[in-house]
């Protein structure tokens, strides 16, 4: 193991029955160090993340840690609409790890001030939007000032406005020295916090570099299977000049869009018709110039 690394996999397997999920990972997360993983639904993404945060067992290999007390703290993918307050569950949380109570009620509140969530003494989770369910969720995964941070689909279905002030907290803590790993479906979080994306694939993990050209088949693909999806209606071909920034903004709001690379930095986008109005909406929002436009009947 390096040294230098707070956690290190080694050529790590899970089956489920005769079903392998994960086939030979090697990974190393070092103190500070931000890593992505992608893949489609049902890769594997999220079993490895368990796996890190030492909640499942692995068929094979083995998971090193720089010391034997490391803090992991782990957000999953969702967190229960609870009939409890957010500070009655983050107080339960903290009793099972036996934490005192004095710091408990302290880390409590400093929890509820740098999320932004008022700390209501009435209010069930019940009755919370999903934006502060995943502020709660991040609140029980940072109770004990992690050393690594493991976070399923962070951002998933969020409004702009949370998906803002958490990628805001997120920079926060890794400016701290948090080590940050999590399984995300699009570049939004990679780009706002840096450091380097894996893809899961058939079990296996492939850096971003490696999956360039897999990923251009898969565009491929995906313009064929939205043809497919559309009956009687039609695809429209968008060719875009827009930043990286807008690119990102676009990718987080329409993720059925498909995006692919021209020359003198262009892009094309290939929209779904249900899609198409929105999209053209956000683009003249964001004042980004469209180029040309297609539009493509789909046979029956």
């Amino acid at each position: 193991m390096n040294r230098d690394s707070l956690i290190t996999l080694k050529k790590i397997s899970k089956r489920y029955g005769s079903r392998e999920v994960l086939s030979n990972i090697s990974l190393s997360l070092r103190q500070g160090e931000c890593i992505m993983i992608r893949g489609s639904n049902g890769s594997g993404k999220s079993t490895l993340l368990k796996i890190v945060a030492g909640l499942i067992p692995f068929t094979a290999g083995e998971r090193q840690l720089a010391h034997a007390k490391l803090v992991i703290g782990y957000a999953p993918d969702h967190l229960a609409r609870l009939r409890m307050t957010s500070t009655e569950y983050l107080t339960h949380m903290g009793r099972l790890s036996r934490m005192p109570k004095e710091q408990l009620q302290t880390r409590i509140e400093q929890l509820h001030a740098f999320f932004n969530l008022e700390q209501s003494k009435s209010l069930k989770m019940t009755h919370f939007s999903k934006g502060m369910l995943q502020k709660v969720n991040l609140m029980q995964a940072t109770l004990h000032d992690p050393e690594l941070l493991v976070l399923d689909e962070p951002l998933s279905g969020l409004d702009k406005e949370s998906v803002q002030h958490l990628l805001s907290s997120l920079q926060q803590i890794k400016a701290a020295g948090t080590s940050i790993l999590a399984a995300v479906h699009d570049t939004l979080l990679a780009s706002e916090l840096g450091g380097t994306t894996f893809w899961i694939k058939q079990g296996r993990l492939e850096n971003s570099n490696m999956q360039a050209a897999a990923l251009h088949s898969s565009q491929l693909s995906s313009v064929a299977a939205a043809q497919k999806s559309v009956e009687k209606g039609a695809v429209f071909e968008l060719l875009l000049e827009l930043s990286e920034q807008q690119l990102q903004h676009l990718t987080h709001l329409f993720p059925e869009v498909v995006w692919s690379k021209e020359r003198h930095g262009l892009m094309t986008a290939i929209v779904l018709q249900k899609d198409y109005y929105s999209l053209m909406s956000e683009m003249v929002q964001q004042k980004i110039e469209m180029i040309s436009l297609q539009r493509k009947e789909v046979a029956k």
